[in-house]
């Protein structure tokens, strides 16, 4: 009998969406399913028929984090080497999200907790249940945030309420992640969340997803930096988006009076 597989997925109207299959554990993430969707990550980057990717876990969580059970070997040394793992295992994950030349939406519901909350703040939005929440608990195990948490808090949060929250490990439920701005739309069932974000993934895979992709890699990039270097960045954006299929199908679009037909190119 062949075992079912720890992360599904499939392509609708140019959306892939990814479900990490893993719901009698709440998808904690094992080795393999990380390696799984790092594997589909990858695959989707470099295939033109996706456009948009849809995030979210099956059963009643997003991913509670690390398969702590897993671990076990790793704890029975006296140095458990948990750096070799983040550096690994967990920020290829981050990296290739952040990178995605599509855009991502994360539906969140249940806890999104450790690693899991982290694969929920590297999507470009997210859409939530009424029992969705966010849980930094590295803190209740001695830890610091990892998998790129520390980055994605304080950015979505701002530095206060990041380190708050950080520091004390607690829960930002559903009220809270709307107020803060951590969540973008939310739905009272996860039936009712899923239409709503599958109908915004396609209508994403519609739109100049290229341009899309680097608008996230401008946001990201420009934290921190002068103003002047941000124009300077804002202007290599440019350079790069001028010269896109898409760009020049708006313009055409536009002087012809009639809606323009994206490809991602």
């Amino acid at each position: 009998m062949v075992s079912e597989s720890l992360v599904l997925s499939s392509i609708d109207h140019s959306v892939l969406t990814i479900r990490l299959n893993r719901p009698t554990a709440l998808n904690a993430l094992t080795q393999a399913l990380r390696q799984e969707l790092l594997q589909i990550l990858l695959d989707a980057d470099k295939n033109p028929a996706v456009r948009t990717v849809l995030l979210t876990g099956a059963g009643r969580a997003f991913s509670v984090g690390q398969d702590v059970k897993e671990m076990q070997e790793m704890y029975k040394k006296a140095d458990p080497d948990l750096g070799s793992l983040v550096r690994d295992e967990y920020n290829p994950l981050i990296a290739t999200l952040l990178d995605l030349s599509k855009p991502t939406i994360a539906l969140v519901q249940g806890p999104a907790a450790g690693g899991g909350l982290s694969l929920a703040l590297a999507c470009d939005i997210r859409v939530i249940t009424d029992s969705a929440s966010f849980i930094p608990a590295f803190v209740k195990v001695g830890l610091a945030p990892d998998t790129g948490a520390s980055y994605l808090l304080s950015r979505s949060l701002g530095w206060s309420r990041a380190l708050g929250v950080a520091l004390s490990g607690e829960t930002i439920g559903a009220d809270d992640a709307m107020a803060w701005g951590l969540a973008h739309h939310r739905y009272a069932t996860f039936a009712e969340a899923e239409v709503k974000a599958s109908a915004l993934a396609k209508q994403w895979a519609l739109g100049p997803t290229r341009a899309m992709a680097e608008i996230r890699r401008l946001l990201l990039e420009v934290q921190g930096l002068t103003w002047r270097d941000a124009l300077a960045k804002e202007a290599l954006a440019q350079d790069r988006l001028g010269r896109t299929r898409d760009h020049q199908e708006a313009v055409t679009a536009f002087l012809e009076r009639r809606a323009p037909e994206f490809r991602g190119q």
